[in-house]
C-alpha cells in the first residue's frame, strides 16, 4: 500500500505541509543506516533531532534544502506533531527498506543459477602443495 507522501503539521501557529520527496527519503535513509535502527527513532534523542531537522527544513519539491531550521531549540511545534512526523518518517523508511529488500530477493532468485555456478567456479580446485626444485 502506498504511503501518503504528505503530512500537515502546525509550526509557528501556521499549518505547514511536509512532503516525502526522494531527496528527503534519501537523506533520512542515510541518517538511519539500516532498518534495524528505525525502532530507535522515538527514543534516541540524537536520531530524533537529526530527523526533525531534516523534515522541518524548507525544501524544494525535489527535496533539496532551501532553508535549514534556524534554531532547533526554538521550534514552535506541538509534541503530538513531533510524534506524527516521527511516525510518518518511520513508516516511509520501513516501507522503503522492505520494498528494496524484496527487490534484492527477487533479483537474487532470478540469478540463483548463475550465482551457484559462479560460487562453484570460485571455489576452484583443492589446494595442493607446489613442487619446488
Amino acid at each position: 500500500m502506498a504511503k501518503d507522501p504528505n503530512i500537515t503539521i502546525k509550526q509557528d501557529d501556521v499549518e505547514r505541509e511536509l512532503f516525502m520527496s526522494f531527496g528527503l527519503l534519501n537523506e533520512l535513509s542515510i541518517l538511519i543506516g539500516d532498518p534495524g535502527q528505525i525502532a530507535a527513532v522515538p527514543v534516541n534523542p540524537e536520531m530524533r533531532r537529526s530527523i526533525l531537522l531534516a523534515c522541518l527544513a524548507q525544501r524544494k519539491k525535489s527535496g533539496k534544502v532551501e532553508k535549514p531550521v534556524a534554531d532547533f531549540d526554538d521550534l514552535d511545534i506541538s509534541i503530538s506533531d513531533v510524534e506524527a512526523i516521527l511516525a510518518w518518517t518511520m513508516d516511509h523508511l520501513m516501507d522503503f527498506f522492505v520494498r528494496s529488500l524484496k527487490k534484492v530477493v527477487q533479483v537474487t532468485e532470478t540469478h540463483k543459477t548463475d550465482l551457484a555456478s559462479l560460487a562453484s567456479s570460485l571455489a576452484g580446485s583443492p589446494a595442493s602443495a607446489s613442487k619446488t626444485a
